[in-house]
C-alpha cells in the first residue's frame, strides 16, 4: 500500500506552516489543503502495544516492522495553544474502549497542523515505539549521550508528514473526555488509560506539591502551577482531590499558565486532563512503582465550577 503519494502537496504545507513556529505564537491556518483521504485501520493501539512493546521495560525503543502496512486511526484530544503540550499530538481511538497513544513530533506549533479534534491516520512502518518511564510512545529512536538510555524521540516534521495523515475538518466538539473518579484512575488498567482525555468532576486543589508520589506542603510563593526550575526542565506537580482519592496535576514551567496562582481549596469543580504517569521506582523507593500525572491542555481544562477563578 503506497500511501506516501496520498501527501505530496500536505508535506510541502507541513513545512511551510512550521517554519519559524515558537513555543507559544501561532497563527491557524486552513483546513482545506490538508484534507486528505482517509485510510482503513489496520491495527488497534492495543495490538500495537502488546506486539510491539515489554511492559517491563521502564524506558525502550523498537522498530515498527512488518510486511504489512500498520496503520492506527483516532482524533487528535491534544493541543499546545496553552504551551504545557508541547512537541507532541495525542491520537485517542473513538471506538468503545478506544486508547491513546502519545506521537511525538521536532516541531514547536504543531497544533496549527494537527488541530484538536483533528482525525487522523497514522502508517506506523519505520517508526520507533517504546516506553518512557513505563508510558508507550511513538517516535523515533533516540539514545541520551550522558548514559546511553534509549528512548522515542521526537520525529522531524518532513518524516512525520510521510507518516501522520489528517483527513477531514476539525470536529472539536466530538473530544469528548470519559468522566472518572480519582480511585477509578489510581486503579484503572494503566495501559488501557494511557493518554486517555479524563473529566474528574467535583475536584479541588489542596495548595500542596509532591514528594516525587506524596503529597508534600510548598511555601505560599510557590503556590502557582510551575515554578520555575532553573532550566532544568522537569514539571511541577501540585495535588487535587475529589472525595475519592488525590492525584497531582503536573505543568510545565513553559506553560502560558505556569504563574497562575492554583485555584483556592473552598473551589470545586470539573478538571479536564490527559491521563499519563512515569515510572519512578529506580529513582525513589519512596513513591511506589507508578507515579500518576495529570496534563492540563491549557487553563481552560478547569471547566464548570472554576468560573470565579477564571
Amino acid at each position: 500500500m503506497k500511501v506516501y503519494n496520498k501527501i505530496n502537496t500536505f508535506i510541502l504545507g507541513l513545512s511551510l506552516a512550521l517554519t519559524g513556529c515558537t513555543q507559544y505564537n501561532f497563527n491557524d491556518i486552513a483546513v482545506e489543503p490538508f484534507s486528505g483521504e482517509e485510510l482503513t485501520a489496520t491495527y488497534t493501539i492495543k495490538q500495537l502495544t502488546e506486539t510491539f512493546v515489554n511492559p517491563n521495560d521502564i524506558f525502550s525503543a523498537k522498530k515498527i516492522e512488518a510486511e504489512d502496512s500498520l496503520i492506527i486511526k483516532g482524533i487528535i484530544t491534544s493541543t499546545d495553544v496553552g504551551g504545557n503540550v508541547y512537541k507532541y499530538i495525542v491520537v485517542q481511538e473513538e471506538t468503545p474502549n478506544g486508547r491513546a497513544i502519545r506521537i511525538s513530533i521536532d516541531a514547536a506549533g504543531v497544533s496549527t497542523v494537527y488541530h484538536l479534534g483533528r482525525r487522523v491516520a497514522v502508517y506506523l512502518n519505520g517508526l520507533y515505539i517504546g516506553n518512557y518511564g513505563k508510558t508507550p510512545q511513538i517516535g523515533i529512536y533516540s539514545q541520551r549521550p550522558q548514559d546511553g538510555r534509549v528512548q522515542p524521540g521526537t520525529i522531524p516534521v518532513s518524516e512525520a508528514a510521510k507518516h501522520i495523515f489528517p483527513y477531514g475538518a476539525p470536529d472539536k466538539a466530538a473530544v469528548v473526555p470519559q468522566t472518572m473518579t480519582i480511585s477509578e484512575i489510581l486503579a484503572a488498567d494503566k495501559a488501557a488509560l494511557n493518554y486517555k482525555l479524563i473529566c474528574i468532576k467535583g475536584a479541588q486543589f489542596t495548595g500542596k506539591g509532591s514528594d516525587y508520589n506524596i503529597p508534600a506542603a510548598i511555601p505560599d510563593k510557590d503556590k502557582i502551577f510551575a515554578p520555575g526550575t532553573g532550566g532544568v526542565g522537569y514539571p511541577q506537580s501540585r495535588e487535587i482531590q475529589d472525595g475519592t482519592g488525590s492525584i497531582f496535576v503536573s505543568t510545565s514551567e513553559y506553560a502560558k499558565f505556569a504563574r497562575y496562582p492554583l485555584p483556592s481549596d473552598t473551589i470545586t469543580g470539573d478538571i479536564t486532563a490527559i491521563v499519563t504517569w512515569y515510572n519512578t521506582s529506580n529513582e525513589s523507593p519512596k513513591s511506589g512503582e507508578i507515579y500518576h500525572q495529570l496534563t492540563l491542555r491549557t487553563i481552560d481544562d478547569l471547566g464548570k465550577g472554576f468560573e470565579a477563578y477564571h
